[in-house]
């Protein structure tokens, strides 16, 4: 159980009214966050000692079978001790209410850590590894299986990572503990033996471990990224993507990340695989060392390498991860409070989307224990405190005066350009894309000592990114034009492309949480606050904004105040993003039955539901044989869905019938464009599809050598990215006019076209100005991970990459 899911105790929360002054023989001081299973607290022994508490809900208390399930965990926790783990000191199953300690980790989260500077160089992967492997070796000697295993379950500190959150299962009883309903375990991160319900022994760490490890070395998972579904089909069915690891690294992930759980290394055969890797890694060093610098240069490499490859000893962390701790540490005053933590100041007003002030960004005075940094949760999860990031002044660059022009935002969208999140597009666009592009910049980022003082990071990722008050232009590097206005940091990874809209970019996050944020300054207008991640794109009709979430509702929220109107269920597995148009909310997704390997093994049914924007009530629902993951196009009283089995709809707006549907020879995965009169259908056998509107007649096909983002049309030609090109093909008659290499990663994104220029965004985590004419690249901007398809208004790109940080770009 640890400290929780996403604590984000930067900030410690002051106590409110109810809540407990005491837990057991623990003085409670602070608030560190909440969640499903109940709040946690920062409590102090008699003796001073910081622990970090879980009081468990009352109503969940109050289940036998959650008591039963909670002692277990609780027993078996108790049993694991080992350097790198944060062990649970006390505990009351059967209190009133029950509760939990562990020991309180001043640290970063490892997802937190890779979000804010991006991808590690191989010898400090290495050494996480080392230290992770000797963590599940003392689990698994208390005969406990981890089971979730991710980036967030991982504390960083100065003397070597510390695991949390074990002891969720014994391994002979692994089987029983799932009873309550609760899937314990993070997608992208989960074995396929967890994911169809197989006996989970060790080797289900491992292949977490390996998971993570390539994460870390990467930025993005070896699955991609994506809605848990598609992660989880992926980890059983397909292969991790590993091309971009560094030489070293890759055949030790690989063995790890094995289908078949008995051809995985053992934990103590890994440590020893890890000791090798690194032996080797440092054997480069030293001949790079030695070409550069001579034989006297070769032993300080050598030695500094040895202490590198040691979690235990200093400077096995990449340089900025460790002045991020070393400063959160001292120049932010005591880890811990000594006191409950005073009231909170008066909320500062900003501009008044609603009668009450909101809150201004407020400093923190501490680290991070727990933030969640990456992609889908578990199931069990815990939703976080909602807050506002801090805001950050550079350090080493100076303030440009603001902008003279205000920005604001564009009217109402039908369907967001590039919304959604399909499970190929996941795969090729944020997946394999996101190794291409963040773990080519890890690996080069490891041509560097890790102790130096600087980097190869993407310009940026040197310190933890967040909204600023006012607009601070910096100019970027590698762009010619590309001018960063603003950025703010969601604290999640972040799937949706962001939506403009009456001068608000909405955005959702794996932090749970739909934001709203001015465009002018990025500062946060509101929160709205789900029970599970919102991976889809919002959409804005009406003053109400309407997005999905994955915990299978979607809601309707009120853009001035950020309150929830309704909210409609629509089952199982989520939903795509939703589409506006003439008072009805349209919302594609689907229900899939385990087959005889368990969970993930099919889609067997999909739909579309037609809800009325007003109200939340459902008009009508189109069921199709499989999910629609990318949401409808609406254009003229008919919409237009994509199923994942490779079939496109033609359906009613009024009244739900199907008028026609084409068939393709392999999946759709990208969201219908319609203009003119013509259907474009990207699908999985590359090819873009032209059809006509009225009968569903197909007019031309362009083939293309990979898979095919979703098209976009601008002036008698349509635009689509595949296999890391740009290409423009003329409308009439599906013969290419041109075709532009963007970049080396296998994803670009869908187009959008303005003013004679396309932007997309890449894998390799930059976004491209193309001339729309010529294909002539024009400039880039580059982030530190792959980007979504961006959106305009007024003169200003919104862009959203992968892990978790939103920009405005001129």
């Amino acid at each position: 159980m640890g400290q929780g899911r996403g604590l984000r105790v930067e900030a410690f929360e002051a106590l409110e009214a109810g809540d407990p002054e005491q837990v057991g023989r623990y003085r409670i001081v602070a608030r560190l966050g909440v969640g499903g299973m109940g709040r946690v607290y920062l409590g102090r022994s008699p003796g001073g000692r910081a622990v970090a508490v879980k009081v468990v809900r009352p109503e969940l208390a109050e289940d036998g079978e959650f008591r039963r399930r909670f002692a277990r965990e609780v027993a078996a926790a108790r049993r694991v001790n080992g350097v790198f783990t944060a062990g649970v000191v006390d505990a009351d199953p059967d209190g009133s209410p029950a509760w939990l300690a562990t020991a309180y980790v001043p640290g970063v989260a490892l997802g937190d850590a890779v979000t804010a500077h991006g991808p590690w160089p191989q010898g400090p992967v290495l050494a996480l590894g080392a230290g992770l492997a000797e963590a599940l070796e003392a689990i698994h000697a208390a005969d406990v299986v981890h089971r979730d295993l991710k980036p967030s379950n991982i504390l960083l500190a100065a003397d070597g990572p510390r695991v949390i959150d074990f002891g969720i299962s014994v391994a002979h009883e692994a089987s029983a503990l799932t009873r309550t309903g609760m899937v314990v375990g993070t997608p992208g991160f989960m074995s396929p033996e967890q994911l169809t319900g197989k006996p989970i022994g060790p080797a289900s760490d491992v292949f977490s471990l390996g998971a993570v490890l390539a994460f870390t070395a990467t930025g993005s998972g070896p699955f991609g990224t994506g809605s848990g579904h598609a992660l989880s089909f992926r980890v059983v069915y397909e292969e991790p993507d590993l091309h971009q690891l560094p030489p070293v690294l890759r055949p030790l992930v690989a063995r790890c990340l094995d289908k078949q759980p008995d051809r995985r290394p053992t934990v103590a055969t890994l440590l020893e695989q890890l000791a090798e890797a690194a032996a080797e890694e440092a054997r480069g060093a030293e001949a790079v060392g030695e070409a550069a610098a001579g034989e006297a240069a070769v032993g300080e490499a050598a030695a500094g390498e040895a202490v590198a490859h040691t979690p235990t000893q200093p400077g096995w962390l990449p340089a900025p991860v460790a002045a991020t701790l070393h400063s959160r540490t001292t120049a932010h005053g005591p880890a811990v409070p000594p006191a409950p933590a005073p009231a909170p100041p008066a909320p500062a007003p900003v501009r008044e989307p609603d009668p009450a002030p909101v809150p201004a960004p407020t400093s923190a005075p501490a680290l991070t224990e727990t933030p969640e940094s990456e992609a889908p949760d578990s199931l069990e999860s815990e939703a976080p405190e909602s807050e506002v990031p801090e805001p950050e002044t550079p350090e080493s660059e100076p303030s440009p005066e603001s902008p003279e022009a205000a920005v604001t935002g564009t009217g109402p969208t039908a369907r967001p350009a590039g919304a959604g999140l399909t499970r190929r597009r996941a795969l090729l666009g944020l997946g394999g894309a996101a190794a291409a592009g963040l773990g080519f910049a890890g690996w080069r980022f490891s041509d560097r000592d890790s102790s130096a003082k600087e980097s190869e990071a993407p310009p940026g990722s040197g310190r933890r990114p967040s909204a600023s008050p006012t607009p601070t232009p910096t100019p970027n590097r590698d762009a010619v034009f590309g001018v960063e206005q603003w950025r703010f940091v969601t604290g999640g990874l972040v799937y949706g492309s962001p939506i403009v809209a009456d001068g608000v970019v909405y955005i959702g996050s794996g932090t749970d949480k739909l934001y709203a944020l001015e465009t002018l300054t990025g500062v946060q207008r509101w929160t709205f606050t789900t029970r599970g991640d919102v991976y889809s794109a919002a959409a804005v009709a009406d003053g109400t904004v309407y997005v999905g979430s994955v915990d299978n509702y979607l809601y309707a929220v009120d853009t001035r105040t950020g309150k929830q109107r309704w909210k409609f269920l629509t089952g199982k597995n989520g939903s795509s993003s939703p589409t506006v148009a003439d008072g009805v909310v349209y919302v594609g997704g689907g229900v899939d039955v385990p087959g005889p390997g368990g969970v993930g093994s099919d889609y067997i049914a999909g739909y579309v539901y037609a809800i009325d924007a007003g109200t939340g009530k459902q008009r009508w629902k189109f069921t199709t044989p499989s999910r629609v993951e990318e949401p409808p196009t609406v254009v003229d009283g008919v919409v237009y869905a994509c199923s994942v089995s490779g079939t496109a709809y033609a359906v009613d707006a009024g009244t739900g019938k199907q008028r026609w549907k084409f068939t393709t020879r392999d999946l759709v995965t990208a969201a219908a464009t319609v203009v003119d009169g013509v259907v474009y259908v990207s699908s999985e056998d590359s090819n873009v599809y032209a059809l006509d509107a009225a009968t569903g007649k197909q007019r031309w096909k362009f083939a293309t050598s990979d898979n095919v983002s979703a098209p976009t049309v601008a002036d008698g030609t349509v635009y689509l990215g595949a296999g890391g090109n740009l290409s423009a093909v003329d409308v009439g008659t599906g013969k290419q006019r041109w075709k532009s290499r963007i970049s080396k990663a296998p994803f670009v994104s869908e187009p959008i076209v303005v003013d004679g220029m396309a932007y997309v965004g890449s894998g390799d985590g930059n976004l491209y100005a193309v001339d729309a004419g010529t294909g002539e690249q024009q400039w880039k901007f580059r982030t530190g991970s792959p980007v979504k398809t961006p959106a305009f208004a007024d003169g200003v790109l919104y862009i959203s990459s992968v892990n978790g940080i939103v920009y405005a770009v001129t």
